[in-house]
């Protein structure tokens, strides 16, 4: 008896100790290891970068490259207007092989309030009198409109391709294809696109976990100071405070900033473009939002795809034998989760295969910046209402808010495990064009862009066609919108001619001298 009492022991020490093999295998395989300094925090983000072609390296094999494109005018635009860009979209996503990852970030680019407002302002040192005065008027109109916060969060959209490459040399010209192909699709769409440099991406990851926005000296180049000052770029872009990663939803950088990354669950059937103009309109709030999406392999879906209809069918054909069995029919104990799996699982193979759709994997990531907890709650409670107005469910990604980040900013990473799948035209519902802001430095400022919520400032000079037209209904204003701009015409461009024809002599008189 004690023998095999100790044969047994010995037997149960060996299982115990294979398997804390296997863990530890496990975790050396994805090198899992929670980040110890502020610097390592860092180098989660990139493992190297060739600034001359902007072309940032992720890891061994992955590389990626960033894209700023110009908004289009998608919300206000008419149905036809609508699908036309939808499905050029649609035929964008398609370009992409399963090798690639598609990132589209909607974020807002701190920049302070006294350095924005000197592009929009009038200078009143070069006038005096009543122009001065006037001038003085418009600069309290601009600023109001402005605000008077520190920092003024300017617009920025951005597409990263990361591809799978065996050496910088391949990606290089995997990009210039995909560059070529990207400019060629948004001339389609009335949209520009320029490559974003390696400083660009890298003031992103700085402006996150830092509390004060770099100095305009040490804006221009964030490569050159590693250089300047034989130090790590890491130790560069390294926050100065501690970042607190104890919570389980959101992260702490010393004490004086916060920063929570919540993810769509859940989504309803049907979902219109709605939901993404929402959540990128939302006054007043730092707000990163990501779309992440990922090509499939067509050939291992369509297999994929046969083989769980084969199996949902054999289990429906077991139930079936079984009711005749027991002398009922199927019908009256037809299982409808069951059935509805095989009409969802068939409509998406007469999708793939009939429809020349596509399948992607997709994850929507919100990352959220406040200065205290009560403006990040307020925040995340503004952003789930929004989802719930259109029935989709919105969660704070728990335990994983360091690789919640790393999958939000603009480097391309996607290692998150949340994932859905979505067909082509699913996928493109999130559209990320919402409307076209006009924002030229120096120019005359028109008021409000109601579905942007930006100041519109625009030289009519830079534009395609600079007619213009003032409708609204009578007494609503008309005539002294018009006095407005010619004032801001007169004090902008002092060597323009204003003529005015007024057979009406509703406008009077308007001279140089106001």
């Amino acid at each position: 008896m004690p023998k095999k009492t100790k044969v047994k022991a010995n037997k149960n020490k060996l299982k115990k100790e294979t398997m804390l093999d296997k863990i530890k295998k496990f975790f050396n395989k994805f090198k899992i290891a929670k980040p110890k300094t502020t610097s390592q925090i860092i180098r989660m983000f990139f493992k190297d970068f060739d600034e001359q072609n902007c072309i940032m390296q992720l890891d061994k094999n992955h590389y990626s490259v960033c894209f700023e494109y110009q908004d289009i005018s998608f919300a206000k635009a008419n149905y036809e207007t609508q699908e036309n860009i939808f499905l050029k979209w649609v035929e964008y996503l398609h370009s992409f092989n399963y090798n690639d990852h598609i990132q589209v970030v909607y974020a807002g680019r701190p920049v302070k309030r006294s350095d924005y407002k000197k592009d929009y302002i009038y200078d009143e040192e070069k006038f005096s009198g009543n122009e001065k005065k006037i001038a003085n008027e418009f600069n309290r109109l601009i600023e109001t409109t402005l605000g008077n916060k520190e920092k003024i969060l300017k617009e920025t959209r951005l597409i990263v391709i990361t591809t799978k490459a065996e050496s910088l040399k391949d990606a290089q010209d995997i990009f210039m294809q995909y560059q070529l192909r990207t400019e060629e699709k948004f001339k389609e769409l009335k949209s520009k696109i320029r490559r974003v440099s390696i400083d660009e991406r890298l003031k992103t990851l700085y402006n996150l976990f830092h509390n004060d926005l770099l100095e305009k000296d040490i804006l221009k180049n964030i490569t050159e100071i590693t250089k300047n000052h034989n130090l790590s770029i890491y130790d560069v872009l390294a926050p100065k405070d501690d970042v607190i990663l104890k919570e389980k939803n959101y992260i702490n950088i010393g004490n004086k900033k916060y920063v929570r990354v919540l993810y769509v669950a859940r989504l309803p059937k049907s979902v219109t473009p709605r939901f993404y103009n929402r959540i990128t309109t939302i006054e007043n709030c730092n707000i990163i939002t990501t779309l992440n999406i990922t090509p499939t392999d067509p050939a291992k879906v369509i297999k994929m795809v046969n083989k769980k209809i084969s199996g949902m069918k054999t289990e429906r054909l077991e139930k079936i034998k079984k009711a005749n069995k027991n002398n009922y029919s199927y019908e009256a104990v037809k299982d409808e989760k069951l059935e509805d799996s095989i009409r969802d699982a068939q409509n998406l193979r007469d999708a793939l295969q009939k429809k020349k759709q596509k399948l992607f994997t997709n994850n929507v990531l919100i990352c959220i910046q406040a200065d205290s907890i009560e403006e990040l709650d307020k925040t995340t409670k503004v952003i789930k209402s929004i989802g719930n107005e259109h029935l989709i469910t919105i969660y704070n990604l728990d335990w994983q808010q360091l690789e919640g980040v790393q999958n939000c900013l603009p480097f391309g990473w996607n290692t998150l495990q949340i994932q859905r799948s979505l067909t082509s035209e699913s996928t493109a519902t999130n559209i990320p064009f919402n409307t076209k802001d006009l924002m030229h430095p120096n120019s005359i400022y028109h008021g409000i862009n109601l579905v942007s919520k930006n100041p519109v400032f625009c030289d009519r000079k830079k534009l395609l066609n600079g007619n213009g037209c003032v409708l609204a209904t009578s007494g609503a204003g008309k005539s002294f919108s018009i006095k407005v701009i010619i004032e801001q015409v007169l004090l902008r461009y002092p060597q323009d001619e204003v003529v005015i024809l007024d057979p009406q002599r509703r406008i009077p008189a308007i001279n140089r001298g106001f």
